[in-house]
């Protein structure tokens, strides 16, 4: 019995930290990829203002 019980155990654990990876994955690193498209963006436009008034 208890041998099945630390079986559900790790797989309990397996399972959660699958969801925690995917939370991660899903919400986490999106945002990153925002942050840093935005930064470009930010640096474009900049780089483009101070060449039209030059």
């Amino acid at each position: 019995m208890s041998s099945k019980f630390k079986k559900i155990k790790s797989n309990l654990g397996w399972i959660i930290g699958s969801i925690g990876v995917g939370i991660v994955i899903t919400f986490i690193i999106p945002i990153w990829g925002w942050i840093i498209a935005v930064g470009a963006g930010l640096i474009y436009i900049g780089w483009y203002i101070i060449s039209c008034n030059r």
